[in-house]
C-alpha cells in the first residue's frame, strides 16, 4: 500500500542491459558472414605437379583468361615422394569448368626459339593457368601439364594430321605459315614404326582453318631454299620465323579448284617444296625412257624437261649403263 492508501504499482525490471545488444548483433553478423562465405565457396581440388617451383600456399592464384578463379591452399609431396600434390580452393562460378578436358599448368618465364612467354610473372609471381573445352565428366583430381600446351583446350580452329617420310623433321611449336602469316603450330609428334612415317598433329587457328580444303597442299618452308637453274639462282624463304626454326606452308596450287572444307583430324602429306606440291594438279602423266649416247654430266634427278621454254616434266631417274 502507498502512503495515500492506494495499492503500489509493481513493474518488472529488465535484467538484460541494452549494452549487450552490440556484441549480440556483432556475433550474428559474423555468423552470417561465415555462412555466406562457406555457402559460396567453390570446390576443393587436387593437382599433381612434377615440382613446386614458384608455387606458394595461400598466395599462388589459379587463373583462366587472366581472371582469378582459385587459390593454392596446401602443397605436399605425393605418397611415393616423386611428385607434388597441390590442393586448391576454386571459386563457386568455376565449378562447372572442372571437367575431364580441363588442363592445368604453371606459368613461369620461358625463353625458346618460338618466343618468350610468362614475363609478367617476374612482377606478379608464378601462377597456375587453366583451360577447358567443357567436355567430359565432372572431376576433382587433376594431373598438371609439364609445360604450357601449344594450343589450350577450347581454342577455335581445326586439327589436322600431317605426315612425312622425308629426311626433314619438325618439332612441337614449329609454325604453320600461310602467305607469310603464322596461322598454326605443330602440337605433337608420333613416329609409326611399322610404316616408318612421322605423323604431326597440327592445329590451324580460326579463322584461317577455313582455308584448309580437300585440295590444300602442305610443303616444307624451312630455312632458305636455293635453286640453281638455267635462269640463274632462285632464293626463297617463307618468313623470318622459318629462318631460325622449321615450318610448313600451305595453299591451293594454281590450276586446282579450291575444293571442299575438310573435317577435323584430316590427313595431308608434307611435300619437299611448293613445286612438288603443285605437281599433284596434273592428273594424267606419261613416263618416257630416253637413251643418251653422250655424257649426262650435270643432269640430275629433278632436272626440268622443257618444251619451247615451258617446263612440261622432270627427270625421275638416271640409270647408268650396264
Amino acid at each position: 500500500m502507498s502512503n495515500n492508501g492506494e495499492p503500489a504499482e509493481i513493474k518488472n525490471v529488465n535484467s538484460i542491459s541494452k549494452i549487450w545488444l552490440v556484441p549480440i548483433i556483432a556475433i550474428c553478423m559474423g555468423a552470417w558472414m561465415v555462412y555466406h562465405q562457406w555457402s559460396n565457396q567453390g570446390p576443393l581440388i587436387s593437382i599433381v605437379f612434377e615440382n613446386a617451383s614458384g608455387l606458394e600456399a595461400g598466395k599462388t592464384k589459379i587463373k583462366m583468361h587472366n581472371v582469378d578463379i582459385g587459390e593454392v591452399k596446401t602443397i605436399a609431396l605425393t605418397e611415393d615422394l616423386q611428385k607434388v600434390l597441390v590442393t586448391a580452393r576454386m571459386s563457386a562460378n568455376a565449378e562447372g569448368l572442372l571437367r575431364e578436358s580441363t588442363e592445368f599448368w604453371s606459368v613461369n618465364p620461358r625463353i625458346s626459339l618460338n618466343g618468350i612467354s610468362g614475363l609478367n610473372t617476374l612482377v606478379s609471381g608464378t601462377y597456375i593457368n587453366m583451360s577447358t573445352n567443357l567436355e567430359g565428366a565432372s572431376i576433382r583430381d587433376f594431373v598438371a601439364l609439364s609445360a604450357p600446351p601449344i594450343t589450350p583446350s577450347g581454342t577455335p580452329g581445326l586439327h589436322v594430321t600431317l605426315n612425312s617420310n622425308a629426311e626433314f623433321a619438325f618439332k612441337e611449336g614449329d609454325p604453320v605459315i600461310y602467305k607469310g602469316l603464322k596461322v598454326g603450330e605443330f602440337e605433337s609428334i608420333y613416329f609409326n614404326f611399322d610404316e616408318r612415317v612421322v605423323y604431326y598433329n597440327t592445329f590451324i587457328q580460326a579463322p584461317y582453318h577455313k582455308l584448309i580444303t580437300s585440295n590444300t597442299k602442305f610443303w616444307n618452308a624451312s630455312g632458305v631454299q636455293m635453286e640453281l637453274g638455267t635462269n640463274g639462282v632462285k632464293v626463297k624463304s617463307s618468313s623470318i620465323e622459318t629462318l631460325i626454326t622449321n615450318g610448313v606452308a600451305f595453299g591451293v596450287p594454281e590450276g586446282l579448284p579450291q575444293g571442299e572444307r575438310v573435317s577435323d583430324r584430316s590427313y595431308f602429306n608434307i611435300h619437299d617444296s611448293y613445286e612438288s606440291a603443285a605437281e599433284e594438279r596434273y592428273k594424267a602423266v606419261a613416263k618416257y625412257v630416253i637413251l643418251v649416247d653422250d655424257t649426262v654430266r650435270g643432269l640430275h634427278i629433278g632436272a626440268p624437261v622443257e618444251y619451247r621454254g615451258i617446263q612440261v616434266g622432270k627427270v625421275l631417274e638416271i640409270t647408268p649403263p650396264k
